[in-house]
Protein backbone atom coordinates (compact mmCIF):
# COMPACT_ATOMS: atom_id res chain seq x y z
CA UNK A 1 0.00 0.00 0.00
CA UNK A 2 1.44 3.35 -1.00
CA UNK A 3 1.37 6.23 1.42
CA UNK A 4 -1.23 7.97 -0.69
CA UNK A 5 -3.63 5.11 -0.02
CA UNK A 6 -3.17 5.18 3.73
CA UNK A 7 -5.67 6.72 6.05
CA UNK A 8 -9.35 7.50 6.10
CA UNK A 9 -11.41 10.33 4.68
CA UNK A 10 -14.15 11.43 7.07
CA UNK A 11 -17.13 12.96 5.29
CA UNK A 12 -19.48 14.96 7.48
CA UNK A 13 -23.00 15.61 6.21
CA UNK A 14 -24.55 16.67 9.51
CA UNK A 15 -26.97 14.91 11.83
CA UNK A 16 -27.31 14.40 15.55
CA UNK A 17 -23.67 13.42 16.01
CA UNK A 18 -22.59 17.02 15.36
CA UNK A 19 -25.60 18.86 16.70
CA UNK A 20 -25.56 21.41 19.48
CA UNK A 21 -28.16 23.82 20.86
CA UNK A 22 -28.95 26.53 18.32
CA UNK A 23 -28.41 29.11 21.05
CA UNK A 24 -25.20 28.18 22.92
CA UNK A 25 -26.45 30.14 25.94
CA UNK A 26 -29.68 28.13 26.08
CA UNK A 27 -29.14 24.37 26.43
CA UNK A 28 -32.87 23.81 25.90
CA UNK A 29 -32.95 25.44 22.47
CA UNK A 30 -33.43 23.15 19.42
CA UNK A 31 -30.46 21.07 18.30
CA UNK A 32 -28.95 22.02 14.93
CA UNK A 33 -25.97 20.51 13.04
CA UNK A 34 -22.70 22.33 13.74
CA UNK A 35 -19.41 22.27 11.85
CA UNK A 36 -17.05 19.31 11.68
CA UNK A 37 -14.38 20.95 13.84
CA UNK A 38 -16.78 20.73 16.78
CA UNK A 39 -17.07 16.97 16.20
CA UNK A 40 -13.36 16.30 15.67
CA UNK A 41 -12.35 18.24 18.79
CA UNK A 42 -14.15 15.68 20.93
CA UNK A 43 -12.53 12.65 19.29
CA UNK A 44 -10.16 10.93 21.78
CA UNK A 45 -6.49 10.60 20.75
CA UNK A 46 -7.00 12.81 17.72
CA UNK A 47 -3.96 14.90 16.86
CA UNK A 48 -5.40 17.86 14.99
CA UNK A 49 -1.98 19.28 14.13
CA UNK A 50 -0.80 16.11 12.38
CA UNK A 51 -4.32 15.09 11.37
CA UNK A 52 -4.13 11.57 12.70
CA UNK A 53 -5.70 9.43 15.39
CA UNK A 54 -3.99 6.90 17.60
CA UNK A 55 -5.75 3.55 17.84
CA UNK A 56 -4.81 0.25 19.47
CA UNK A 57 -3.13 -1.01 16.32
CA UNK A 58 -1.20 2.19 15.59
CA UNK A 59 -1.97 5.62 14.21
CA UNK A 60 -4.23 6.38 11.28
CA UNK A 61 -4.05 9.39 8.99
CA UNK A 62 -7.34 11.30 8.97
CA UNK A 63 -8.55 13.87 6.53
CA UNK A 64 -11.95 15.50 6.60
CA UNK A 65 -14.51 16.90 4.24
CA UNK A 66 -17.67 18.65 5.39
CA UNK A 67 -20.82 19.82 3.68
CA UNK A 68 -20.58 23.62 3.56
CA UNK A 69 -23.89 23.68 5.38
CA UNK A 70 -24.40 20.50 7.43
CA UNK A 71 -27.95 19.19 7.12
CA UNK A 72 -30.40 17.27 9.20
CA UNK A 73 -30.72 13.89 7.50
CA UNK A 74 -34.45 14.45 7.02
CA UNK A 75 -33.40 16.92 4.34
CA UNK A 76 -31.14 14.52 2.43
CA UNK A 77 -31.96 14.30 -1.26
CA UNK A 78 -31.01 12.25 -4.30
CA UNK A 79 -28.58 15.05 -5.16
CA UNK A 80 -26.85 14.53 -1.80
CA UNK A 81 -26.44 10.81 -2.52
CA UNK A 82 -24.96 11.64 -5.91
CA UNK A 83 -22.66 14.19 -4.29
CA UNK A 84 -21.43 11.62 -1.77
CA UNK A 85 -20.77 9.02 -4.45
CA UNK A 86 -18.88 11.53 -6.61
CA UNK A 87 -16.81 12.69 -3.62
CA UNK A 88 -15.78 9.13 -2.79
CA UNK A 89 -14.88 8.55 -6.42
CA UNK A 90 -12.74 11.72 -6.56
CA UNK A 91 -10.78 10.66 -3.47
CA UNK A 92 -10.83 6.92 -4.01
CA UNK A 93 -7.16 6.47 -4.87
CA UNK A 94 -5.95 8.58 -1.95
CA UNK A 95 -7.49 6.66 0.95
CA UNK A 96 -7.92 3.11 2.13
CA UNK A 97 -11.40 3.74 3.47
CA UNK A 98 -14.16 6.26 4.06
CA UNK A 99 -16.35 7.17 7.04
CA UNK A 100 -19.58 9.05 6.42
CA UNK A 101 -21.06 10.84 9.43
CA UNK A 102 -24.80 11.02 8.88
CA UNK A 103 -28.05 11.66 10.71
CA UNK A 104 -29.83 8.49 11.72
CA UNK A 105 -33.28 9.26 10.30
CA UNK A 106 -32.33 8.53 6.68
CA UNK A 107 -28.97 6.83 7.14
CA UNK A 108 -30.28 3.48 5.91
CA UNK A 109 -31.57 5.10 2.71
CA UNK A 110 -28.19 6.69 2.03
CA UNK A 111 -26.34 3.43 2.77
CA UNK A 112 -28.59 1.55 0.36
CA UNK A 113 -28.28 4.18 -2.37
CA UNK A 114 -24.47 4.26 -2.14
CA UNK A 115 -24.33 0.47 -2.28
CA UNK A 116 -26.08 0.52 -5.66
CA UNK A 117 -24.23 3.54 -7.01
CA UNK A 118 -20.63 2.52 -6.19
CA UNK A 119 -19.65 -0.16 -8.70
CA UNK A 120 -16.48 -2.27 -8.31
CA UNK A 121 -15.94 -1.21 -4.71
CA UNK A 122 -12.93 -2.75 -2.96
CA UNK A 123 -12.58 -0.42 0.02
CA UNK A 124 -14.72 0.14 3.13
CA UNK A 125 -17.34 2.89 3.08
CA UNK A 126 -18.70 3.01 6.63
CA UNK A 127 -21.73 5.09 7.57
CA UNK A 128 -22.35 5.95 11.20
CA UNK A 129 -23.93 8.57 13.42
CA UNK A 130 -25.34 8.72 16.92
CA UNK A 131 -28.53 8.96 18.88
CA UNK A 132 -27.11 11.67 21.16
CA UNK A 133 -24.80 14.53 20.13
CA UNK A 134 -21.09 13.95 20.64
CA UNK A 135 -20.86 16.83 23.13
CA UNK A 136 -23.47 15.38 25.47
CA UNK A 137 -22.91 13.22 28.51
CA UNK A 138 -23.69 9.54 27.81
CA UNK A 139 -23.42 10.09 24.07
CA UNK A 140 -22.95 7.05 21.89
CA UNK A 141 -21.16 9.14 19.28
CA UNK A 142 -17.52 8.54 20.24
CA UNK A 143 -17.75 4.75 20.22
CA UNK A 144 -19.57 4.73 16.89
CA UNK A 145 -17.18 7.19 15.28
CA UNK A 146 -13.92 5.66 16.53
CA UNK A 147 -14.98 2.11 15.66
CA UNK A 148 -16.07 3.20 12.18
CA UNK A 149 -12.60 4.69 11.65
CA UNK A 150 -10.95 1.48 12.81
CA UNK A 151 -13.06 -0.59 10.39
CA UNK A 152 -12.31 1.80 7.53
CA UNK A 153 -8.55 1.70 8.34
CA UNK A 154 -8.35 -2.10 8.48
CA UNK A 155 -5.56 -2.25 5.88
CA UNK A 156 -3.29 0.00 7.98
CA UNK A 157 -4.21 -1.70 11.25
CA UNK A 158 -3.91 -5.27 10.00
CA UNK A 159 -7.61 -6.05 10.21
CA UNK A 160 -10.10 -7.54 7.78
CA UNK A 161 -10.91 -5.18 4.91
CA UNK A 162 -14.66 -4.87 4.30
CA UNK A 163 -15.03 -3.99 0.60
CA UNK A 164 -18.61 -2.83 0.93
CA UNK A 165 -20.85 0.06 1.86
CA UNK A 166 -21.73 -0.77 5.45
CA UNK A 167 -23.22 0.71 8.60
CA UNK A 168 -21.63 0.58 12.03
CA UNK A 169 -23.80 1.40 15.00
CA UNK A 170 -23.37 0.61 18.67
CA UNK A 171 -21.55 -2.72 18.39
CA UNK A 172 -22.67 -4.19 15.06
CA UNK A 173 -21.49 -3.88 11.47
CA UNK A 174 -24.27 -4.30 8.89
CA UNK A 175 -24.41 -4.44 5.11
CA UNK A 176 -25.58 -1.02 3.96
CA UNK A 177 -28.33 -2.24 1.63
CA UNK A 178 -29.64 -4.64 4.30
CA UNK A 179 -29.96 -1.98 7.00
CA UNK A 180 -33.16 -0.53 8.39
CA UNK A 181 -33.76 1.84 11.29
CA UNK A 182 -35.46 -0.06 14.07
CA UNK A 183 -35.65 2.44 16.94
CA UNK A 184 -36.00 6.20 17.19
CA UNK A 185 -34.19 6.38 20.52
CA UNK A 186 -32.36 3.15 21.46
CA UNK A 187 -28.60 3.11 21.00
CA UNK A 188 -28.98 -0.08 18.98
CA UNK A 189 -31.00 1.85 16.42
CA UNK A 190 -30.34 -0.26 13.32
CA UNK A 191 -31.01 -3.84 12.36
CA UNK A 192 -30.43 -6.19 9.44
CA UNK A 193 -33.60 -8.28 9.60
CA UNK A 194 -32.94 -10.68 6.71
CA UNK A 195 -29.16 -10.98 6.73
CA UNK A 196 -26.68 -11.62 9.55
CA UNK A 197 -24.52 -8.87 10.98
CA UNK A 198 -21.09 -9.39 9.47
CA UNK A 199 -19.15 -7.67 12.20
CA UNK A 200 -19.26 -7.15 15.93
CA UNK A 201 -17.26 -4.77 18.08
CA UNK A 202 -16.58 -5.68 21.69
CA UNK A 203 -13.11 -5.80 23.17
CA UNK A 204 -12.04 -6.70 19.63
CA UNK A 205 -13.61 -6.12 16.23
CA UNK A 206 -14.60 -9.43 14.68
CA UNK A 207 -15.54 -9.67 11.00
CA UNK A 208 -17.28 -12.72 9.52
CA UNK A 209 -15.40 -12.81 6.24
CA UNK A 210 -17.60 -15.52 4.73
CA UNK A 211 -20.52 -13.08 4.69
CA UNK A 212 -18.67 -10.37 2.75
CA UNK A 213 -18.98 -9.76 -0.95
CA UNK A 214 -15.63 -10.04 -2.72
CA UNK A 215 -13.89 -6.79 -3.59
CA UNK A 216 -13.42 -5.93 -7.24
CA UNK A 217 -10.11 -5.46 -9.02
CA UNK A 218 -11.74 -3.13 -11.55
CA UNK A 219 -11.66 0.67 -11.28
CA UNK A 220 -14.38 2.22 -9.17
CA UNK A 221 -17.30 3.44 -11.24
CA UNK A 222 -20.11 5.65 -10.03
CA UNK A 223 -23.50 4.94 -11.58
CA UNK A 224 -25.19 8.04 -10.33
CA UNK A 225 -28.35 8.31 -12.41
CA UNK A 226 -31.37 8.01 -10.14
CA UNK A 227 -34.98 8.44 -11.19
CA UNK A 228 -36.89 10.52 -8.63
CA UNK A 229 -40.30 9.77 -10.13
CA UNK A 230 -41.11 7.02 -7.67
CA UNK A 231 -43.19 6.58 -4.53
CA UNK A 232 -43.82 4.18 -1.69
CA UNK A 233 -47.24 3.21 -0.37
CA UNK A 234 -48.41 1.09 2.56
CA UNK A 235 -51.72 -0.63 1.89
CA UNK A 236 -54.13 -1.00 4.80
CA UNK A 237 -57.45 -2.74 5.47
CA UNK A 238 -60.31 -0.90 3.84
CA UNK A 239 -58.05 1.28 1.73
CA UNK A 240 -59.92 3.40 -0.82
CA UNK A 241 -59.43 2.06 -4.32
CA UNK A 242 -60.13 5.55 -5.67
CA UNK A 243 -57.19 6.83 -3.62
CA UNK A 244 -54.95 4.08 -4.96
CA UNK A 245 -56.03 4.79 -8.52
CA UNK A 246 -55.36 8.50 -8.11
CA UNK A 247 -51.89 7.85 -6.70
CA UNK A 248 -51.04 5.50 -9.54
CA UNK A 249 -52.21 8.10 -12.06
CA UNK A 250 -49.88 10.74 -10.64
CA UNK A 251 -48.20 12.60 -13.45
CA UNK A 252 -44.63 11.41 -14.18
CA UNK A 253 -44.86 8.52 -11.69
CA UNK A 254 -42.77 5.65 -13.07
CA UNK A 255 -42.49 3.25 -10.16
CA UNK A 256 -44.13 2.39 -6.87
CA UNK A 257 -42.98 0.34 -3.90
CA UNK A 258 -46.15 -1.37 -2.68
CA UNK A 259 -45.76 -2.35 0.96
CA UNK A 260 -48.19 -5.23 1.27
CA UNK A 261 -49.39 -7.56 4.01
CA UNK A 262 -47.45 -10.63 5.11
CA UNK A 263 -45.66 -12.33 2.24
CA UNK A 264 -46.92 -9.84 -0.32
CA UNK A 265 -50.67 -10.24 0.02
CA UNK A 266 -53.17 -7.56 -0.98
CA UNK A 267 -56.92 -7.21 -1.57
CA UNK A 268 -58.36 -9.38 -4.33
CA UNK A 269 -61.29 -7.12 -5.12
CA UNK A 270 -61.73 -6.38 -8.84
CA UNK A 271 -61.44 -2.62 -8.30
CA UNK A 272 -58.11 -2.95 -6.50
CA UNK A 273 -56.63 -5.34 -9.05
CA UNK A 274 -57.97 -3.29 -11.97
CA UNK A 275 -56.23 -0.19 -10.60
CA UNK A 276 -52.97 -2.14 -10.36
CA UNK A 277 -53.36 -3.63 -13.84
CA UNK A 278 -54.11 -0.24 -15.37
CA UNK A 279 -50.94 1.25 -13.85
CA UNK A 280 -48.76 -1.60 -15.13
CA UNK A 281 -50.33 -1.31 -18.59
CA UNK A 282 -49.43 2.40 -18.49
CA UNK A 283 -45.78 1.40 -18.06
CA UNK A 284 -45.39 1.83 -14.32
CA UNK A 285 -43.26 -0.58 -12.29
CA UNK A 286 -44.84 -1.86 -9.07
CA UNK A 287 -42.48 -3.57 -6.64
CA UNK A 288 -44.16 -5.61 -3.88
CA UNK A 289 -42.44 -5.87 -0.49
CA UNK A 290 -43.69 -6.84 2.95
CA UNK A 291 -44.72 -4.40 5.64
CA UNK A 292 -43.24 -6.81 8.17
CA UNK A 293 -39.81 -6.12 9.63
CA UNK A 294 -38.49 -9.45 8.36
CA UNK A 295 -39.51 -12.10 5.88
CA UNK A 296 -39.82 -12.52 2.13
CA UNK A 297 -42.45 -11.75 -0.46
CA UNK A 298 -43.58 -14.83 -2.39
CA UNK A 299 -46.09 -13.66 -4.98
CA UNK A 300 -48.33 -16.48 -6.11
CA UNK A 301 -47.89 -18.64 -3.03
CA UNK A 302 -51.41 -17.68 -1.92
CA UNK A 303 -54.36 -16.68 -4.07
CA UNK A 304 -54.42 -13.21 -2.47
CA UNK A 305 -51.09 -12.41 -4.13
CA UNK A 306 -51.49 -14.37 -7.37
CA UNK A 307 -53.72 -11.62 -8.69
CA UNK A 308 -50.93 -9.07 -8.26
CA UNK A 309 -48.44 -11.32 -10.02
CA UNK A 310 -50.82 -11.91 -12.93
CA UNK A 311 -51.24 -8.17 -13.37
CA UNK A 312 -47.53 -7.48 -13.60
CA UNK A 313 -46.53 -6.67 -10.02
CA UNK A 314 -43.04 -7.94 -9.27
CA UNK A 315 -41.70 -9.56 -6.14
CA UNK A 316 -39.37 -7.56 -3.91
CA UNK A 317 -38.29 -10.75 -2.11
CA UNK A 318 -36.64 -9.80 1.21
CA UNK A 319 -35.68 -6.21 0.41
CA UNK A 320 -35.91 -3.67 3.20
CA UNK A 321 -38.15 -0.72 2.46
CA UNK A 322 -35.06 1.51 2.19
CA UNK A 323 -33.33 -0.82 -0.26
CA UNK A 324 -36.52 -1.28 -2.28
CA UNK A 325 -37.02 2.45 -2.77
CA UNK A 326 -33.40 3.23 -3.62
CA UNK A 327 -33.07 0.19 -5.89
CA UNK A 328 -36.20 1.27 -7.77
CA UNK A 329 -34.74 4.77 -8.26
CA UNK A 330 -31.38 3.30 -9.28
CA UNK A 331 -32.66 0.72 -11.76
CA UNK A 332 -35.07 3.14 -13.43
CA UNK A 333 -32.23 5.66 -13.59
CA UNK A 334 -30.05 3.17 -15.45
CA UNK A 335 -32.73 1.93 -17.85
CA UNK A 336 -35.93 3.88 -18.50
CA UNK A 337 -37.46 0.86 -20.25
CA UNK A 338 -39.81 -0.29 -17.50
CA UNK A 339 -40.12 -3.86 -18.76
CA UNK A 340 -36.36 -4.38 -18.54
CA UNK A 341 -36.23 -2.47 -15.26
CA UNK A 342 -38.90 -4.76 -13.81
CA UNK A 343 -36.75 -7.79 -14.57
CA UNK A 344 -33.58 -6.16 -13.26
CA UNK A 345 -35.27 -5.30 -9.96
CA UNK A 346 -35.67 -9.00 -9.26
CA UNK A 347 -31.96 -9.72 -9.63
CA UNK A 348 -29.57 -9.38 -6.71
CA UNK A 349 -27.10 -6.59 -7.48
CA UNK A 350 -25.19 -5.76 -4.30
CA UNK A 351 -26.21 -8.35 -1.73
CA UNK A 352 -29.50 -6.57 -1.02
CA UNK A 353 -31.61 -9.73 -1.35
CA UNK A 354 -31.16 -13.44 -0.70
CA UNK A 355 -32.40 -14.65 -4.08
CA UNK A 356 -32.56 -13.60 -7.69
CA UNK A 357 -35.42 -14.24 -10.09
CA UNK A 358 -34.42 -14.47 -13.75
CA UNK A 359 -37.45 -14.25 -16.03
CA UNK A 360 -37.97 -15.82 -19.43
CA UNK A 361 -40.90 -14.12 -21.14
CA UNK A 362 -42.94 -15.61 -23.94
CA UNK A 363 -44.94 -13.81 -26.60
CA UNK A 364 -48.23 -12.34 -25.44
CA UNK A 365 -51.92 -13.14 -25.51
CA UNK A 366 -52.94 -16.09 -27.63
CA UNK A 367 -55.97 -18.23 -28.32
CA UNK A 368 -55.45 -21.96 -28.65
CA UNK A 369 -56.56 -23.38 -31.96
CA UNK A 370 -60.01 -24.94 -32.31
CA UNK A 371 -58.62 -28.10 -33.90
CA UNK A 372 -55.28 -28.75 -32.22
CA UNK A 373 -56.07 -26.76 -29.09
CA UNK A 374 -52.38 -25.98 -28.75
CA UNK A 375 -50.28 -22.89 -29.23
CA UNK A 376 -46.53 -22.31 -29.32
CA UNK A 377 -45.15 -19.12 -27.82
CA UNK A 378 -41.67 -17.82 -28.60
CA UNK A 379 -39.30 -16.29 -26.07
CA UNK A 380 -39.48 -12.53 -26.53
CA UNK A 381 -35.94 -11.60 -25.45
CA UNK A 382 -32.83 -12.91 -23.78
CA UNK A 383 -32.80 -13.12 -19.99
CA UNK A 384 -31.95 -9.71 -18.57
CA UNK A 385 -28.33 -9.83 -17.43
CA UNK A 386 -28.22 -13.39 -18.72
CA UNK A 387 -24.53 -13.71 -18.00
CA UNK A 388 -25.38 -13.56 -14.30
CA UNK A 389 -27.66 -16.58 -14.42
CA UNK A 390 -25.88 -19.60 -12.94
CA UNK A 391 -27.78 -22.89 -13.32
CA UNK A 392 -25.75 -24.33 -10.44
CA UNK A 393 -27.49 -21.90 -8.10
CA UNK A 394 -31.02 -22.78 -9.23
CA UNK A 395 -33.33 -23.35 -6.26
CA UNK A 396 -36.69 -23.38 -7.95
CA UNK A 397 -38.17 -22.95 -11.43
CA UNK A 398 -41.77 -22.02 -12.14
CA UNK A 399 -43.75 -21.84 -15.35
CA UNK A 400 -46.47 -19.25 -14.83
CA UNK A 401 -49.42 -19.03 -17.23
CA UNK A 402 -51.54 -16.09 -16.15
CA UNK A 403 -54.80 -14.39 -17.01
CA UNK A 404 -56.49 -17.50 -18.42
CA UNK A 405 -60.10 -17.30 -19.56
CA UNK A 406 -62.06 -19.76 -21.66
CA UNK A 407 -63.01 -18.62 -25.14
CA UNK A 408 -66.70 -19.36 -24.56
CA UNK A 409 -66.69 -17.65 -21.16
CA UNK A 410 -68.46 -20.58 -19.53
CA UNK A 411 -67.86 -22.25 -16.21
CA UNK A 412 -65.98 -25.52 -16.50
CA UNK A 413 -62.60 -27.15 -16.17
CA UNK A 414 -59.11 -26.10 -17.22
CA UNK A 415 -56.92 -28.99 -18.30
CA UNK A 416 -53.52 -27.79 -19.50
CA UNK A 417 -50.27 -29.41 -20.52
CA UNK A 418 -47.05 -27.51 -21.15
CA UNK A 419 -43.96 -28.44 -23.15
CA UNK A 420 -40.61 -26.67 -23.53
CA UNK A 421 -38.93 -26.54 -26.94
CA UNK A 422 -41.38 -29.08 -28.36
CA UNK A 423 -43.64 -27.17 -30.77
CA UNK A 424 -45.04 -30.33 -32.33
CA UNK A 425 -46.78 -31.23 -29.06
CA UNK A 426 -50.52 -31.93 -29.25
CA UNK A 427 -53.16 -33.44 -26.99
CA UNK A 428 -51.90 -36.87 -28.08
CA UNK A 429 -48.25 -36.23 -27.18
CA UNK A 430 -46.95 -38.60 -24.50
CA UNK A 431 -46.13 -36.96 -21.20
CA UNK A 432 -42.99 -39.04 -20.72
CA UNK A 433 -41.00 -36.83 -23.11
CA UNK A 434 -38.30 -34.91 -21.23
CA UNK A 435 -39.73 -31.71 -22.74
CA UNK A 436 -42.98 -32.17 -20.81
CA UNK A 437 -43.21 -29.49 -18.10
CA UNK A 438 -46.40 -30.52 -16.34
CA UNK A 439 -50.15 -30.77 -16.34
CA UNK A 440 -52.75 -28.82 -14.39
CA UNK A 441 -56.41 -29.61 -13.86
CA UNK A 442 -58.55 -27.11 -12.01
CA UNK A 443 -62.09 -25.78 -11.98
CA UNK A 444 -62.76 -22.49 -13.73
CA UNK A 445 -65.47 -19.99 -12.81
CA UNK A 446 -65.54 -16.84 -14.98
CA UNK A 447 -67.24 -14.90 -12.20
CA UNK A 448 -64.07 -15.27 -10.11
CA UNK A 449 -62.00 -13.59 -12.80
CA UNK A 450 -59.07 -14.85 -14.89
CA UNK A 451 -57.30 -17.98 -13.66
CA UNK A 452 -53.58 -18.53 -13.11
CA UNK A 453 -51.71 -21.81 -13.43
CA UNK A 454 -48.24 -22.45 -12.02
CA UNK A 455 -46.01 -25.45 -12.79
CA UNK A 456 -42.93 -26.51 -10.84
CA UNK A 457 -40.37 -27.26 -13.56
CA UNK A 458 -37.09 -27.60 -11.64
CA UNK A 459 -35.75 -30.64 -13.48
CA UNK A 460 -36.61 -29.41 -16.95
CA UNK A 461 -35.00 -26.07 -16.17
CA UNK A 462 -31.79 -27.73 -15.03
CA UNK A 463 -31.72 -29.87 -18.16
CA UNK A 464 -32.65 -27.37 -20.87
CA UNK A 465 -32.14 -23.78 -19.66
CA UNK A 466 -28.64 -22.34 -19.54
CA UNK A 467 -29.43 -18.65 -19.87
CA UNK A 468 -27.59 -18.31 -23.17
CA UNK A 469 -30.16 -19.86 -25.52
CA UNK A 470 -33.74 -18.97 -26.42
CA UNK A 471 -36.75 -21.22 -25.99
CA UNK A 472 -40.35 -21.73 -27.00
CA UNK A 473 -43.31 -22.86 -24.95
CA UNK A 474 -46.19 -24.99 -26.20
CA UNK A 475 -49.43 -24.99 -24.24
CA UNK A 476 -52.04 -27.66 -24.95
CA UNK A 477 -55.61 -27.31 -23.72
CA UNK A 478 -57.39 -30.65 -23.36
CA UNK A 479 -60.70 -29.17 -22.20
CA UNK A 480 -61.29 -26.55 -24.89
CA UNK A 481 -60.07 -23.31 -26.44
CA UNK A 482 -58.87 -20.58 -24.08
CA UNK A 483 -57.10 -17.22 -23.95
CA UNK A 484 -54.06 -16.39 -21.81
CA UNK A 485 -52.69 -12.96 -20.97
CA UNK A 486 -49.04 -13.95 -20.60
CA UNK A 487 -46.63 -16.73 -19.76
CA UNK A 488 -43.16 -16.75 -18.32
CA UNK A 489 -40.62 -18.96 -16.61
CA UNK A 490 -39.19 -17.72 -13.34
CA UNK A 491 -35.76 -19.11 -12.44
CA UNK A 492 -35.17 -18.58 -8.73
CA UNK A 493 -31.51 -18.77 -7.70
CA UNK A 494 -29.58 -18.17 -4.54
CA UNK A 495 -27.81 -14.82 -4.47
CA UNK A 496 -24.58 -16.16 -3.01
Amino acid sequence: MTRGEQGVLVIYTGGTIGSLPEDPLDPLSPLVPKNLDEVMSRLPNYDAGNKRITLAGGWVRLRTHSWDTPVDSSNMTFADWQRLATLIEANYDSYEGFVVLHGTDTLAYTASALAFMLDNLCKPVVLTGSQRPIAETRSDAVQNFVTAIEIAAAKTLGGVVVPEVCVFFRDHLLRGCRTTKLSASAYGAFASPNYPYFGQAGEHIRILETLLRPGSDRPLRVRGDLDPNIASLDIFPGMSTALLRNILKTRDLKGLVLQAFGIGNAPTTPDFLDAIASAVEDGKVILDITQCRSGEVELGLYEVSAGLLARGVISGLDLTSEAALTKLAFVLGQDPDTSRAADMLQINLKGEQSKSIFNIHFSGANITGESTRSVTLDQTAAIVEGDRYDPAKLQRALLRIMGIVTSDGKKGALDLRAFLDFPEATAETAVDTPHFLGESRKDYDPESGPENVFFEIDEAARQFISGSSTHNLTVVSLAGPLWMAKANIALVTSAT
